[in-house]
């Protein structure tokens, strides 16, 4: 019976580790509808290649550009963008 509750302990722990890591962001902000708000709020959180992504569909412009606008963004902000 041991055995039994450590499979499916097992089976558990496994499934968590796959969902989380489904491709969906950490941080419950959809990005196709995100805002000039949330995309604080991603800097804030660490998760620059996020906030370049929403950048990129609010502002409708190429990576590189949105990439230089976000670290601007993330060099004014306190938090872990800035390390």
């Amino acid at each position: 019976m041991t055995m039994t509750w450590v499979i499916v302990a097992a089976v558990v722990v496994l499934l968590f580790i796959v969902l989380s890591r489904s491709g969906r962001p950490p941080h419950n902000i959809d990005l196709d509808t995100a805002t000039e708000g949330d995309l604080t709020r991603l800097l804030m959180g660490g998760h620059k290649i996020d906030a370049i992504k929403v950048y990129r569909r609010l502002h409708d412009v190429d990576l590189k550009t949105a990439k230089e606008a976000v670290e601007r963004l993330a060099a004014k902000l306190p938090g872990p963008t800035r390390t």
